[in-house]
């Protein structure tokens, strides 16, 4: 009997732990998809600094990614359903971070492939993040909106939380924005650091 009882009691501890550890699990995933990344110090006009082609008077949406970010599968699919039902003069821009110690072709992921299939888009290499801190951001996923005269509408992410895609404000302000050509927009981005907020890259 006392064997019996001090079984069912370690069983019951056992459940316990395991019930205690589930819990801390989610609550740590909840955390990491409800973090929002660092989000950008975008130049209200666009910048002078940046290699990235823009046609005069034309809008503007550019997003950076590091291709190695699973949150960004999410930021890519959402950017493609922007591009779907915007008006189709705005340009888009994917920028495409990679370190410069890597050797080429380490870009080439899933996520890369994404943003190639996106109607329209151009997507650019951006060496140690070069074009990421011309647009003053840090997080994979960032999104600008610049209007035709190149002042910034629209900063942020197009995700509601990390790695998931569906309806959220930042698409639904970036849409609106350009298809009424009025007001502005923020939103948080959730992403992978490509750069460090004092400059460096990761």
């Amino acid at each position: 009997m006392i064997r019996q009882r001090l079984f069912l009691s370690m069983l019951v501890l056992a459940a316990i732990v395991w019930a205690g550890t589930v819990a801390a699990a989610y609550r740590a995933i909840r955390q990491f998809e409800t973090t929002p990344g660092v989000a950008a110090t975008a130049p209200k006009v666009w910048p002078e600094s940046t290699h990235v082609a823009r046609s005069a008077g034309a809008w503007s949406l550019v997003m950076l990614v590091h291709p190695h970010c699973s949150c960004s599968r999410a930021s890519v699919q959402e950017l493609a359903e922007i591009v779907k039902n915007a008006p189709r003069d705005v340009e888009t821009t994917v920028l495409v971070f990679r370190p410069r110690e890597m050797d080429a072709g380490w870009e080439r992921t899933a996520v890369y492939d994404a943003a190639t299939r996106i109607r329209g888009a151009r997507v650019v290499l951006d060496i140690d993040a070069v074009e990421a801190h011309a647009f003053g951001g840090f997080t994979s996923g960032q999104t600008f909106l610049y209007d035709g005269e190149g002042q910034l509408r629209f900063t942020g992410g197009i995700t509601s939380l990390r790695g998931h895609a569906g309806i959220n404000r930042g698409r639904v302000d970036i849409l609106h924005i350009a298809a009424t050509r009025s007001g502005s927009g923020k939103h948080p981005v959730f992403g992978c650091a490509i750069t460090e907020a004092e400059g460096r890259t990761r």
